[in-house]
């Protein structure tokens, strides 16, 4: 399945510890999700910037550049195995559309009903690609101009019409405007997990020195800095990793507070993996991939205790 990272930080940071330097960086998860990566970003002066390609992170040089030469407060990343469309730029995440970053993990059904409701938000003419998660970003989008650019409230408004009108497999999404920051995990079918880091020096662990199994890596650049990650899986042993509740969204504004709340019901038409196409389903369950994370977190609860 596709993976997702966002970071959020009190100070601009690179973020190529998490992007290629971690136990379970998003360059190794690139291994098993290939189809396309992409980096979203506010720079130094506030604006929206996107960088992605239809290709596979640990093939691309450019992605490294990036990785390393992007400094920002607030940035979301994502590689993709696809559920069946094409290999374009126009369905690599993440999608900037008004302003709005948002990158997805999961399958929906977009119905004609979604794509009516889109329409009529007036956002229908950000769609270019033919994925659920473009329909997706699209309908954020609108419900945030329809909530007077509030990305909180247009986020819960079009993720809780996705909820009560589709068919729902997975809807993981990252979304980001000004520095502000939503998480959402709906429902509990595909995993995210949350790292806060408070800025301290005071021991090892805050100077980021990790290891797994097979690396040891270390990152003096995040010690001292308030940080958030959030993962489609714990990307090194640390036992602070928190993974989201079903239906949890988490919201990190501009200024680093961090507010956690559920304001979703219960998905009206859940899909379950045998409802799926086999492309999609393929996409969504990768037999050594799920093997690696159950791995991860059995040594993560055996830290913990």
């Amino acid at each position: 399945m596709c993976r997702l990272l966002a970071l959020h930080s009190d100070q601009p940071i690179t973020a190529d510890f998490w992007l290629l330097d971690a136990p379970y960086s998003l360059l190794r998860q690139s291994r098993f999700n290939a189809d396309g990566t992409g980096l979203g970003w506010i720079d130094e002066h506030g604006a929206p910037q996107v960088a992605k390609k239809p290709v596979a992170a640990y093939a691309s040089e450019r992605f490294g550049q990036i990785a390393t030469a992007v400094r920002s407060r607030a940035m979301i990343a994502h590689v993709r195995l696809s559920s069946g469309t094409g290999h374009s730029d126009e369905n690599t995440h993440p999608f900037l559309q008004d302003g709005i970053l948002s990158a997805h993990n999961g399958v929906l059904e977009v119905t004609e009903q979604m794509k009516e409701r889109v329409r009529a938000l007036g956002a229908a003419h950000h769609v270019r690609g033919v994925t659920d998660s473009e329909w997706m970003a699209a309908l954020i989008t609108g419900e945030v101009a329809a909530h007077d650019g509030d990305l909180h409230d247009g986020v819960v408004a079009a993720l809780d019409w996705i909820a009560r009108n589709v068919p729902v497999y997975s809807v993981n999404v990252l979304v980001l405007k000004d520095e502000e920051l939503i998480a959402v995990r709906l429902p509990a079918t595909n995993e995210l997990w949350v790292l806060e880091r408070e800025a301290t020096t005071a021991a090892p662990r805050e100077a980021l020195d990790q290891s797994s199994a097979t690396l040891r890596t270390r990152s003096e650049d995040l010690a001292g800095i308030d940080s958030v990650v959030i993962a489609s899986e714990p990307m090194d042993d640390d036992p602070a990793w928190r993974l989201m509740d079903s239906g949890e969204l988490l919201h990190l504004a501009a200024d680093g507070s961090m507010h956690r709340e559920r304001p979703f019901g219960p998905v009206a038409q859940p899909l379950a993996l045998e409802d799926l196409g086999l492309s999609a389903a393929a996409s969504q369950a990768h037999a050594a991939q799920d093997q690696a994370q159950q791995e991860r977190r059995r040594r993560l609860a055996e830290r913990a205790a």
